[in-house]
């Protein structure tokens, strides 16, 4: 608990000081949510449960940053690991950091994949089946089973619709999808995902 507190602390410090010094600069603020153990390159911070992102956070908890002082939030494979009402408490985390304008890019494993293999298992391709702690088997449901949970890390589910359902209900504007982008996108991950963009009106 001593410890959380500490974090907190001192991220936020960090926090003020990079803001400060951002915003100084005439800089915008672009940042990675939930980016795994790295730090950010080309005008980017990251932040995640690790302490080697550039900024150590539980995205259960509000966002440390004030409201509109963000330019862009990128998430990449992050948001199904959410239950539902903790998802659409940190998409509005991120709709309040984001300024006026600001732009929300997304990218998620796309479900119906998987639900298709149900129907037509024939013309699945088990290479998609990649992470073995999950449940890996040529059973039609546990193509299913795999993608729904994913060994327990796998919280919901999306496609191209409900993607873009979700990023309304969090009050995100001009919402579309997009196409992979290779500058910001995982290329490994590029024949299971779907990508979207939102504004903040």
């Amino acid at each position: 608990m001593w410890l959380d507190i500490f974090r907190r602390m001192l991220n936020s410090v960090k926090i003020n000081m990079l803001i400060s010094k951002i915003q100084k600069n005439g800089g915008e603020i672009k940042l990675e949510i939930g980016s795994g153990p790295v730090k950010g390159n080309n005008g980017w911070l990251t932040l995640d449960l690790s302490n080697q992102s550039d900024l150590y956070w539980n995205l259960l908890e509000p966002l440390p940053f004030p409201d509109n002082s963000i330019s862009v939030i990128y998430s990449s494979h992050v948001l199904e690991h959410f239950y539902y009402r903790d998802l659409m408490t940190l998409l509005k985390e991120c709709f309040r950091v984001l300024k006026p304008d600001g732009l929300f890019d997304v990218c998620v494993p796309n479900a119906s994949i998987y639900i298709r293999a149900y129907l037509h298992p024939e013309y699945f391709d088990t290479a998609f089946l990649a992470y073995k702690p999950a449940v890996v088997s040529e059973l039609k449901m546990d193509i299913v089973n795999y993608i729904a949970y994913m060994d327990g890390n796998h919280r919901f589910m999306f496609d191209q619709e409900n993607l873009l359902r979700v990023l309304s209900s969090a009050g995100f504007v001009d919402i579309c999808q997009r196409d992979f982008n290779p500058k910001l996108d995982k290329g490994e991950r590029k024949h299971e995902s779907i990508y979207a963009l939102g504004v903040k009106p």
